[in-house]
């Protein structure tokens, strides 16, 4: 039988996250300087509350000395100069496991931007950049897709969504049941619970990561919505069809609507945190309802510091703290 990768949950220890700073003012082009300033709070969150040791994905000097500035003397970051697009290495790099005689894995899919809707110069060889900086050994999964669409609860479950596995534009033709066999092919996999889709105005064509997480074994956290918040329908059926996979559901409140500097409305969601070894940071928004995701949250991970951080700055390129962090697990 071939050798298979466990990944871990994301609450397991870890060794390192990787996180990449922005520096493409084309893609940031109203607030790049916000969006380095929110990377470099949460870089800085991460190594020091999280007690987490950072790897910051620098692009050259000049980009490593504008980082140096905003975070500060931190001994637990560690500045990492590298070729990499956009700071959404959560997708861009492989997602980070151990096979059964602890040897570090990589699951690695293929990458077309998004479904080719945001092409940008070498974020398609961050998987194969960071895989052989760490010599972790690739599991190459014949699918086009990215990290935030696949959740592991650590002991063989994982959640997804059809609208961006089984998307035309990644992968035309492509069946649940050839998904499930070419994961369980590469990975400890169980099971795959299936969400139709994820949030509206969502970049990704709809990532588990924005909608849905587990917190423990077969327990899993995702929004309710409020009277006035966008994607009701949605956060409805997607908490229907956890309770029938026989999942334990917890809830939080789903965030009012919240747009970008021209009008556009953007996928607000509390559901991507990132869990460090001693943190949880999550995405708040300067809302009411901030409070009670924390609330929440806080009672999710008793044994962790539960802390927000502005997040609207990166909300406005298409993600959260989720999708620009990777963490890499401590051996077994």
């Amino acid at each position: 039988m071939n050798e298979r990768l466990r990944l871990p949950a994301e609450w397991e220890p870890h060794s390192a996250c990787w996180l990449a700073f922005p520096y493409l003012r084309e893609e940031w082009p109203f607030n790049l300087p916000d969006a380095q300033r929110s990377i470099a709070a949460l870089s800085r969150t991460i190594a020091e509350v999280g007690n987490e040791p950072v790897q910051l994905l620098v692009k050259n000097d000049e980009v490593e000395e504008r980082a140096r500035s905003l975070i500060g003397e931190v001994s637990n970051v560690r500045y990492v100069t590298a070729d990499y697009g956009d700071c959404w290495v959560r997708d861009t790099a492989a997602m980070l496991g151990h096979t059964t005689d602890g040897a570090l894995g990589g699951l690695c899919f293929g990458f077309n931007g998004w479904g080719g809707k945001y092409p940008i110069a070498f974020d398609d060889t961050v998987s194969e950049w960071l895989t052989h900086r760490i010599d972790a050994r690739r599991f190459e999964c014949p699918v086009i897709l990215e990290g935030g669409a696949l959740e592991p609860d650590g002991q063989g479950t994982f959640l997804t969504t059809t609208s961006c596995v089984l998307n035309d534009n990644r992968n035309p033709g492509l069946t649940r049941e050839a998904f499930e066999e070419a994961l369980k092919a590469l990975i400890c996999m169980d099971r795959l619970v299936w969400l139709d889709r994820g949030l509206a105005h969502d970049h990704t064509d709809g990532h588990i990561d924005m909608v849905a997480r587990f917190v423990a074994p077969n327990t899993v956290l995702c929004m309710k919505a409020t009277a006035g918040a966008p994607n009701a329908a949605v956060l409805d059926s997607i908490e229907r069809t956890l309770r029938a996979s026989g999942l334990t559901v917890l809830e939080l409140p789903a965030p009012s609507a919240i747009s970008a500097p021209d009008g556009a409305p953007l996928p607000a969601s509390y559901c991507n945190f990132y869990i460090a070894n001693e943190a949880v940071i999550v995405p708040t928004y300067g809302i009411p309802e901030d409070q009670t995701a924390l609330g929440e949250l806080a009672n999710a991970f008793p044994g962790r510091e539960v802390i927000g951080l502005p997040a609207a700055d990166l909300l406005w390129g298409g993600g959260a703290f989720h999708c620009v962090t990777q963490a890499q697990p401590t051996a077994p």
